[in-house]
């Protein structure tokens, strides 16, 4: 190409590019920082950064309210205020751009603050900045909060069985099942794609992955089996693969103990 040529296209590039970024206001830069440090501190799971990013009392929307009045009670109501369909709420929020598609959620601000999630969440300004004051959760809110670990209990102390799972975000399922070293451990997940989900064995005693080992190692995503190394619990886990807001994914867990 020409040098004449090849400055018309980079100066029409610049031309375009431009009015892109003019597009966005002040107080549309402010709202969409505040949406991306909120989304960063939940992909942390740093929640006293989000307790910091709220206005008390904060209002929450169920079919009826639920006032969360300090961060105790909102780290004590977490996984229902912050599940992962409110963060997916939250992710998928943004202002129309020329050129773009549009996003699933609108975001929208006016003298007092911003609404993200075509206005299910309410941001107002003050002096310390946005402030979340009100949340209407949206359906589905109760899906994937994860749960206590569950015991593997076998009714002859040893033998085969099976549980059903459903995981949403980034959730783990923990299953927690006491075995004698060299006792013979097998997990596999079934009825899930090893792109949806995967699983993985923890000794709780240090904390450590233990890889397997022999031909189950060349599909380790969805199953592990081998001996264990040391008498313990040992925390079998199932992991959610895929993008946080993709849909829940259902599985099917094996557990043997011989």
């Amino acid at each position: 190409m020409k040098r004449a040529n090849l400055w018309a296209v980079l100066a029409a590039t610049l031309v375009v590019a431009v009015p892109v970024h003019a597009q966005q206001t002040g107080p549309e830069r402010d709202a969409e920082a505040f949406r991306q440090r909120l989304l960063d501190a939940l992909a942390r799971g740093d929640r006293a950064a989000v307790a910091g990013m709220i206005q008390y009392r904060l209002i929450v929307e169920a079919g009826f309210l639920i006032p969360v009045g300090d961060r105790a009670e909102l780290f004590r109501l977490w996984n229902i205020v912050f599940s992962p369909a409110t963060r997916c709420l939250i992710e998928e929020s943004g202002f129309p751009r020329p050129g773009m598609p549009p996003p699933k959620y609108a975001m929208r601000v006016d003298s007092a603050g911003v609404a993200l999630g075509d206005g299910r969440i309410r941001a107002v300004r003050g002096a310390g900045g946005l402030k979340i004051t009100h949340i209407t959760l949206p359906a589905g809110y109760g899906e994937g909060t994860g749960g206590q670990p569950r015991a593997v209990r076998f009714r002859w102390g040893k033998g085969r069985v099976a549980y059903a799972g459903r995981l949403s975000g980034d959730g783990v399922d923990v299953y927690v099942v006491q075995a004698r070293k060299g006792d013979l451990l097998n997990a596999q997940l079934q009825r899930v794609r090893s792109d949806r989900a995967s699983v993985r064995v923890v000794q709780q005693a240090g904390n450590r992955i233990v890889p397997s080992k022999g031909p189950a190692a060349a599909d380790s995503r969805r199953l592990w089996a081998g001996p264990v190394p040391e008498t313990g619990e040992y925390r079998i886990e199932v992991v959610r693969q895929g993008a946080f807001c993709d849909p829940p994914v259902n599985y099917q867990l094996i557990v043997s103990l011989e």
